[in-house]
């Protein structure tokens, strides 16, 4: 029998679906591994493996320079403190951080999530946060926006799923296949260990979704070994995808969008979103009940 694990946190292993509708055709879908940190645990999770560090170079390392406010005070008191200020509630349950950690030394996330619960909600047994951070990265810019998610609006779904929903515009270049000129939907469904988080992309249709399906299972050496094993290079992967899918979809002809700061002066996307601290992008006392508050910064 295995050992219980003596972390709250968890290691998640599921897929990545991409589809595109329109102007082309295009999907994709791979496995995938992330952590899911308890941010409490930041100082000891390093310590569930010798392949395992804190701010130094190893097959998987965590440094707090790649996450919210770096230089800043502790991830946890950092976002803490953040979630209060922004939102007027301060987080007072678990924080948890969904990432890819770096992988000898290199780092990519497309979006990290952080959720924060209720004082004793427990993320794996399928409770529903108060607040999602997703914190999103663009690349080859390497620009970061963050988008603060209340979930605030009604909580829906079947066959025991709970889901909140967010609807807002699009405030960030994340690809050069897609226009700034979008709305999202964006859903968000737990069930005990399960969790599904759906996108889709309208420009007056839908253009775009992705789904990440993962399970959660209690983060141990075992657990962590092998996933070692199953995703060796994750961060790589992933970014070598990026670029791999890109080059499939600019041969089917997928029209190319420049980036909003290329762009001139006088055009209604100039800069979008370049100068967000706190805008508002959707309001749930002005939107359907299903829908939660959203606000935007670029950081």
């Amino acid at each position: 029998m295995s050992k219980p694990s003596e972390f709250a946190s968890d290691w998640l292993e599921g897929t990545v679906r991409h589809r595109r509708h329109t102007p082309v055709a295009h999907q994709f879908c791979y496995s995938t591994g992330m952590l899911a940190l308890d941010l409490s645990e930041w100082q000891r999770v390093s310590d569930i493996s010798p392949w395992f560090s804190l701010e130094r170079f190893n097959w998987v390392a965590l440094y707090r320079g790649d996450y919210l406010a770096p230089g800043g005070a502790s991830l946890q008191s950092e976002v803490t403190v953040w979630v209060e200020t922004q939102t007027g509630w301060r987080p007072d349950g678990p924080i948890q951080l969904i990432t890819h950690p770096r992988y000898f030394g290199y780092v990519f996330n497309p979006v990290s999530f952080y959720f924060c619960y209720n004082r004793g909600e427990a993320p794996s047994s399928g409770a529903v946060p108060k607040v999602i951070l997703a914190h999103i990265t663009n690349t080859p810019w390497n620009e970061r926006h963050l988008y603060c998610l209340e979930c605030s609006g009604e909580r829906t779904g079947q066959h025991g799923w709970q889901t909140v929903q967010f609807e807002f515009d699009k405030r960030f270049h994340v690809s050069p296949f897609n226009d700034m000129a979008q709305r999202y939907r964006w859903l968000f469904s737990f069930r005990g260990s399960e969790l599904r988080i759906h996108m889709d992309v309208h420009a007056g249709k839908k253009v775009f979704d992705a789904t990440l399906e993962v399970q959660r299972a209690p983060l141990c050496r075992n657990t962590f070994h092998r996933s070692l094993r199953r995703f060796p290079l994750e961060c790589i992967k992933v970014v070598s995808g990026i670029y791999w899918q890109a080059l499939r979809l600019k041969l089917k002809g997928a029209r190319f969008h420049p980036h909003p700061g290329t762009l001139p002066d006088n055009s209604a996307q100039h800069g979008q979103g370049r100068n967000d601290r706190g805008m508002p992008l959707a309001q749930a006392e002005n939107h359907s009940s299903l829908t939660g508050r959203v606000r935007s910064w670029r950081t």
